[in-house]
Parts: structure tokens; C-alpha cells; sequence
């Protein structure tokens, strides 16, 4: 069984997330990066933020893994502060969606 998983953007849902190569000046670099559909905005592409000064906002990235949320019994979760969501990277969250098979490695 494959495993689902939903994003978040700065604490909204992200319907979809796209993974695609990065490109510098036109050419691939032999990186991925995530782009997100962000109402009013379009599609961006998000980084880990390192390159920004710390006053500046951020973009925080979460994931949560649906299929293990799904069997935590219910008690369980209404208790849980973080709610089944992890904050990651653009970076962690590709390596994890390879480890999980649900993308294929490059």
C-alpha cells in the first residue's frame, strides 16, 4: 500500500505540490526543487531560506504521513500539540518522499 501524504505552506494546505530539476540560468543542475501553487501568486518554488535575513518571513514547510495518521487511535491524536505534522526542508521532504517511494530517485 502506498503511503499518503499532505503538505502545509505557512500553515495552509497545499492541494498539490510539484517536484521538479532545478535550473540555473536555463540549465538543469542535477538538483530538484518543490514548487507550490499559491493562490494570488502562482507557482514559486521554494528554498530552505538560508540565503534570507532572519528579520525577513519564512516559508515553513510541514508533512504530515496520512496513512500512519490514520491508525493512530483517535484519543490519541485530539491530544497530540503538533497534530501529526512534521516541519522540514524543500531538501529533507524530497529525500523523504524518495525513501518512500512515492518519487523515484535521480
Amino acid at each position: 500500500m502506498a503511503t499518503e501524504f499532505r503538505f502545509r505552506l505557512n500553515g495552509d494546505i497545499m492541494p498539490e505540490i510539484f517536484i521538479q530539476q532545478k535550473t540555473v540560468a536555463g540549465e538543469p543542475t542535477g538538483e530538484r526543487e518543490i514548487a507550490v501553487n499559491v493562490d494570488g501568486l502562482g507557482w514559486i518554488t521554494l528554498d530552505d531560506n538560508s540565503n534570507l535575513d532572519p528579520a525577513l518571513p519564512h516559508f515553513i514547510l510541514e508533512y504530515r504521513d496520512e496513512t500512519a495518521w490514520a491508525l493512530i487511535p483517535l484519543e490519541i491524536c485530539r491530544t497530540m500539540k503538533d497534530k501529526g505534522w512534521n516541519r522540514v526542508s524543500p531538501q529533507e521532504l524530497i529525500a523523504i518522499l524518495e525513501s518512500e517511494g512515492a518519487i523515484q530517485r535521480i
